[in-house]
């Protein structure tokens, strides 16, 4: 398989350059060059593949050509190894659950699948020593951190926005150590997003062989294709009536899930619909819309659900480009739902509790929300959960006015206290850290 530009001027790479580089010479991000079917055999049986099974299938599908199954299958047994159970809420509504990782978001999967292909690709290129970005507030920090903690040959920078964290959410990676190194920008997440943006297509910094992190790298987005796959398997395994009209609801930051959903409905996976939903902050519904889909510089305000207060989704290029440009033909496929406000992001945490005896973090409130407005009626409708409420802790028991329980995975972090290097949002003090951690 070789991979594309999405502003297809550059040339086809291989997979080592499109997990590698990330971002091609021409700015653009790597998509595959083209998307595998799945023969139809494998969703007439798909109620009886488990977890890893389904991502073997996506992986074998995209990779298989460049990564022998002995090496391939102990990856995916490796990031697939807790489940990611469907809970049926009854009345055709049902939750996928995420976060049952080691960070407790859905991003652990990708973040580890990519963590280990990498590992492979640097094995054939002793001696090498890769430097990873990753921008993050708060999940893909902690995720990312966690795949690439200890592997060797391997230093990881993670950049977060001064302030606009938890303790419990910078623990996650601040309290590491060795080869993690939390960098806190003296700006906004998109500051940071921009700062990997520019590190990873500036020619003076190649000797770092640096690598992103982030959805922007094809090795982290691939991975997610399994989360609606399997979420259909499970409606067919509890012989749920049209599970192959059933809508997929999720939140929408920089949109790995809606674009790896995407990719599986044009692999074959049989599906009613996709439901996009964002908060105050996204502009999403401005680019389907057809609106000026350049970046603006638009410095967004904290929200309730603060995972998806992207005021333009990286992920934008690869959904436009999946669709050839035809924003007509996406609307058919994607419902982008009006942006949930932060009274409603409330309103609906606290009536999931008291409708259904279950706690969803802010992030999952908005997709509910999102579906309960857009989706049709007599229909199975999935919400992905992408995130555990702990996660969200002082959000949450805001909110409920209720305590959260803490799960271990972020007990164990918290009695570590590790300072952060502070740099200003700019390229030569990020290149000036580089430098002191590369000597």
């Amino acid at each position: 398989m070789r991979f594309i530009s999405t502003k297809s001027t550059d040339t086809p790479a291989p997979l080592a350059d499109a997990v590698n580089r990330c971002v091609a010479h021409d700015g653009g991000l790597y998509m595959p060059e083209s998307i595998p079917t799945i023969p139809k055999a494998l969703y007439n049986n798909i109620g009886e593949m488990n977890l890893r099974e389904i991502a073997y299938v996506v992986a074998t599908s995209f990779f298989g050509e460049d990564v022998p199954p002995a090496v391939l299958k102990p990856i995916v047994d490796d990031s697939f190894s807790f489940d990611a159970p469907l809970v049926d809420l009854g009345g055709g509504k049902y939750m996928l659950e995420l976060f049952h990782g080691p960070t407790l978001t859905f991003k652990d999967y990708g973040a580890r699948f990519m963590a280990r292909l990498m590992k492979y690709i640097d094995s054939r290129d002793k001696g090498v020593r890769r430097n990873v970005l990753v921008a993050t507030t708060g999940n893909t920090g902690a995720a990312a951190a966690n795949g690439l903690f200890r592997l060797d040959g391997i230093s990881v920078c993670v950049l977060y926005p001064k302030g606009c964290l938890t303790r419990s959410q910078t623990a996650q990676f601040t309290a590491l150590g060795e080869n993690i190194h939390p960098v806190e920008i003296a700006g906004s997440v998109e500051d940071c997003k921009r700062l990997v943006e520019m590190a990873l297509a500036d020619p003076s910094l190649d000797d770092f062989r640096l690598t992103g992190a982030n959805s922007i790298n094809i090795a982290r987005l691939i991975p997610q294709i399994t989360f609606s796959m399997y979420a259909y398997s499970r409606l067919v395994a509890a012989g749920v009536a049209d599970a192959d009209k059933a809508f997929y609801s999720m939140p929408c930051g920089n949109l790995s899930n809606l674009v790896a959903a995407v990719m599986a409905k044009r692999m074959g996976l049989p599906m009613g619909g996709l439901i996009a939903a964002t908060n105050a902050n996204n502009q999403l519904e401005a680019l389907v819309s057809g609106g000026d889909d350049t970046p603006k510089e638009h410095r967004p305000t904290h929200t309730l659900a603060p995972s998806i207060d992207m005021s333009y989704p990286s992920g934008w290029p690869r959904l436009k480009s999946l669709y050839g440009g035809d924003l007509q033909a996406m609307r058919r496929d994607i419902c982008v739902a009006s942006p949930v406000m932060d009274e409603d992001i409330a309103d609906t945490v606290n009536r999931f509790r008291a409708d259904y005896s279950y706690t969803a973090d802010p992030h999952t409130a908005v997709a509910f929300a999102a579906a309960e407005a857009s989706a049709p009626a007599d229909v199975p409708v999935v919400v992905f959960a992408t995130g555990h409420p702990a996660k969200q802790l002082d959000i949450m028991t805001r909110l409920t006015g209720s305590a959260i329980e803490l799960p271990v995975q972020l007990t164990r972090f918290m009695a570590v206290r590790r300072h952060s290097t502070i740099i200003p949002p700019t390229l030569p003090a990020l290149r000036k850290h580089l430098v002191s951690l590369n000597r």
